[in-house]
Formats: C-alpha cells, sequence, structure tokens
C-alpha cells in the first residue's frame, strides 16, 4: 500500500492517480456515476403473487411460474437485494425452484436426447448473467423483514447450562459438486431443494442477489414453488422466462432469447 501511494505521489505531476474504486461495484452505474438502490421485494404484495402449485397441476404441466427482477446489492454498506415469499405448510413435502437470468452457457444447448452439447454458431455472452442464492425456514425464524430488509435464518438460543448458541434454521439444503451439503449454484444455473413442512404454519423463502448482470444491472428470475419432491433433474429448462434481451450486437446472428436457443436449439432457417 506504501509503495502504491508513493507511485501515486510521484505521477501526480504527470497524469494523476485513479484510486476510485466504484466501478468494481456491481451497484455503481458508471454511465450516470450514480449507485443504484437496492432492491428488497415482498413478493406476497405484488399484483400477481407466486402460489403453491398442487401436485396436480405440476403433472399436468399448469404449474404457474412467477419472474421478477431484481437490482444490485449495496455490497459496500452490506445491504443485500433480494426477494421474499411466504406461503402455508402442506403437511408434506413441497419443491422450490429459482432460475436466474440468463443461462450459463450461451454457446450450449440441448440435444434431442436432452444432454448439453456445444452450439458451434454461438459464442459465450457471460455479462447477461446473474446469480441468486435461495434459503427457507420457518417464517417466524426469519430475521429479515419482508419488503425493506433481508435476512438470514441464523438464531440464538441459550442452552440449559446458560451458554449462548448460534443455530443455523435454513432448511432449503442443497448439495455442491462434491455431494456435500451446503452448496449453492453459480451464475446462471438454478437452484432448487425440497423440504417437509407443518400444516398451515408459515414458512418463508429468501432469495438473495449474489450477483445482477452486468449489461443493465437488472437481474430477472423465475420462480416456483410445488407440492412434492423436486424433480430429478433441474436444468434451464425447467423454468422458463428469466432470459432478458442481450445488448444489440452481443451475439452472433444477432440472437437475443438465448433460453430458447439452449432448450429447442439454434433455428435452422
Amino acid at each position: 500500500m506504501r509503495a502504491l501511494l508513493l507511485l501515486c505521489g510521484a505521477g501526480l505531476a504527470l497524469v494523476g492517480c485513479d484510486l476510485d474504486g466504484r466501478e468494481l461495484l456491481q451497484n455503481y452505474d458508471p454511465e450516470t456515476g450514480e449507485s443504484l438502490p437496492v432492491t428488497v421485494e415482498d413478493l406476497d404484495r405484488v399484483d400477481d403473487p407466486p402460489v403453491v402449485c398442487a401436485a396436480d397441476d405440476v403433472a399436468d404441466g399448469r404449474c404457474d411460474v412467477f419472474t421478477g427482477g431484481l437490482g444490485p446489492s449495496d455490497v459496500g454498506s452490506g445491504q443485500l437485494s433480494g426477494a421474499t415469499y411466504t406461503f402455508n405448510g402442506t403437511g408434506g413435502r413441497v419443491c422450490v425452484i429459482v432460475d436466474p437470468q440468463s443461462v450459463w452457457r450461451d454457446d450450449k444447448m440441448l440435444d434431442d436426447t436432452g444432454n448439453e452439447t456445444t452450439n458451434p454458431l454461438m459464442q459465450d455472452f457471460p455479462y447477461d448473467d446473474g446469480d441468486l442464492d435461495m434459503l427457507a425456514g420457518l417464517a417466524s425464524y426469519y430475521t429479515g423483514t419482508p419488503g425493506e430488509l433481508m435476512g438470514d435464518f441464523v438464531n440464538d438460543f441459550v442452552d440449559d447450562n446458560g451458554v449462548a448458541r448460534r443455530v443455523d434454521l435454513n432448511v432449503c439444503l442443497q448439495e455442491d459438486t462434491f455431494g456435500q451439503t451446503g452448496g449453492t449454484a453459480g451464475r446462471a444455473t438454478p437452484e432448487a431443494c425440497s423440504f417437509e413442512t407443518l400444516a398451515n404454519t408459515p414458512y418463508r423463502v429468501a432469495l438473495y442477489a449474489f450477483s445482477v448482470p452486468v449489461d443493465d444491472n437488472n437481474l430477472r428470475y423465475a420462480f416456483q414453488v410445488r407440492e412434492g419432491a423436486c424433480p430429478t433433474v433441474i436444468d434451464e429448462c425447467t423454468l422458463r422466462g428469466d432470459r432478458d434481451r442481450a445488448a444489440e450486437g452481443a451475439l452472433p446472428f444477432d440472437a437475443d432469447n438465448v433460453e430458447d436457443m439452449y432448450c429447442e436449439g439454434f433455428p435452422s432457417e
């Protein structure tokens, strides 16, 4: 650090030294020079809120997908952008899925057998991708305030010996690549978890904006809660509607709907 300051001092007479690191922050807009506001949404209060899809609707393909958008988090202040959704437990298992914008690789697609293969006509454009992390638990254990401040499910209690303890009451447990519990998915990759619920007991799902697309600082996402266990395979095509239009000229062939291209392949005509 001292060496950096000496270098800056020596060069001030020539070109100056710019130590402004705001452009490294996801909530800084270099075009306007302003910091973008943190977005905290209560999905229970939007015009068309999510619902818990019944098992029959899931089986028939009639399970509605909620789509929304979030702004960037303020990493400097520690304030996170995100959204919460509260639902009553069914007395059985539920599955929660979120798919952040857009697809993790624009140069990949599914073949006729449903396996991922390379799309030779495309190149990857990571600047339209974002990342959401997901937690869930009993609403009474949530430490944030829906619509105002994001929290978590870490609580304090005093044991029988009078010793203060901290316990993480998150029930949305996911496995990482190596099968270890507690992992989260990477950029533009769906996250999902399944857990048992108590009947008529409020549960809360919390979605945290880990990163937002660089091209417009707006993170679109698709979200769904359904009865029963999660599907064995969850990919980019399980939930649709989280894509956004890529910057003009960013992708070959003036492509913009990279979600359709991943799930359905590039059109031959």
